[in-house]
């Protein structure tokens, strides 16, 4: 399999030589990527790596998966990964304790969580659905709904959410993945989580999508600017520039394909989260809006900042972080 792709690489290269000249596949070397979680947003470094983009641009790619963003930003401290692909916060408070992480890249604009509600406690709040969503966040006072961990992004973003609208939420934290079967055996009211985990309730009938995020429903104060984006050591982006340069590029191909080649992503993405079709459009059409890979800016690290102070998160040095400093451009 390794050898298959060094072959292919080797003419991917070749070809690039000619086309674009012969400094684009100097220094190849293999890259290990790892991903923060198994959730659809989380596995935009999966996909593209499915729809062969790395090899497109000369890389030769390993992507692992990890259980959460903070064990994928260990292992990019420890030297095990090159690239990691989390949530901003973890940039934010890596820079905080002194270690130099950088953003290169979001990969998912905006917010991926949903929270999702069980029939049963959706009928015993008596709130609509469709009601503005401060009532339905304050409708949440007292329910037990399941996050990802304490400090996911997801608590980080629903619990002063929830609080601003007076509403105390009783949380309980497991996997993405057993999240659904918890919710039919009653365990627990409700969860938040990201694709493809809400869709299988809202379209089993079993559960009822109260808070959209990729819908932009969450108050924007709440929550970050980007849900993945693709990060690295500064020193290893200044010792690496055309590798980290090609990196970037891998994603922004990613993203015009997702605009102009739907059925090709679509179907990478039911490789590797074997669906049926109408699960499939469900979620594509939801999800694909924040699939853009965008250069971040001061702003947004800055936006950043403030979801990881709203958050509560106890992160000494906070105040002093420059969020220009979060930036590394690549030229």
């Amino acid at each position: 399999m390794r050898a298959a792709t060094l072959v292919r690489l080797a003419f991917a290269c070749l070809l690039f030589a000619v086309f674009e000249g012969s400094g684009f596949c100097q220094d190849v070397e293999p890259v290990t990527i790892a991903v923060s979680s198994r959730s659809l947003p989380g596995t935009v470094a999966q996909i593209a790596k499915e729809m062969g983009l790395y090899e497109k641009h000369g890389i030769d790619a390993k992507v692992i998966s990890m259980d959460n963003s903070s064990v994928a930003t260990a292992a990019l401290l420890s030297g095990s990964v090159q690239f990691t692909t989390s949530a901003g916060n973890e940039v934010v408070m890596a820079q905080a304790r002194g270690r130099d992480i950088v953003a290169l890249n979001s990969l998912y604009t905006g917010f991926s969580g949903v929270v999702v509600l069980s029939k049963a406690a959706a009928g015993k709040v008596k709130v609509a659905g469709t009601a503005p969503v401060q009532d339905r966040l304050r409708a949440l006072d007292g329910l037990v709904i399941a996050a990802p961990s304490a400090s996911s992004s997801f608590a980080a973003a629903l619990r002063p959410a929830a609080e601003s609208a007076d509403a105390k939420i009783r949380f309980t934290y497991m996997a993405q993945s057993t999240m659904a079967a918890a919710l039919d055996k009653g365990a627990i009211d409700g969860f938040i989580a990201s694709a493809p985990f809400y869709a299988f309730p809202a379209l089993n009938n079993t559960g009822v999508i109260w808070v959209n995020g990729p819908k932009g429903e969450f108050p924007a104060q709440f929550t970050p600017a980007s849900a993945i984006g693709l990060n690295t050591l500064r020193s290893y982006a200044q010792a690496h520039p055309i590798l980290t340069k090609k990196m970037k590029a891998v994603f922004v191909d990613f993203a015009a394909t997702v605009k102009n080649d739907p059925q090709a992503v679509k179907a990478a993405i039911g490789r590797l989260f074997p669906m049926d079709s109408k699960t499939l459009d469900f979620l594509f059409e939801s999800e694909s809006v924040s699939f853009r890979a965008k250069t971040p800016t001061a702003s947004d690290m800055e936006r950043e900042i403030k979801f990881v102070k709203a958050s509560g998160a106890d992160v000494p040095n906070l105040d002093k972080v420059d969020p220009r400093k979060l930036l590394y451009v690549v030229n």
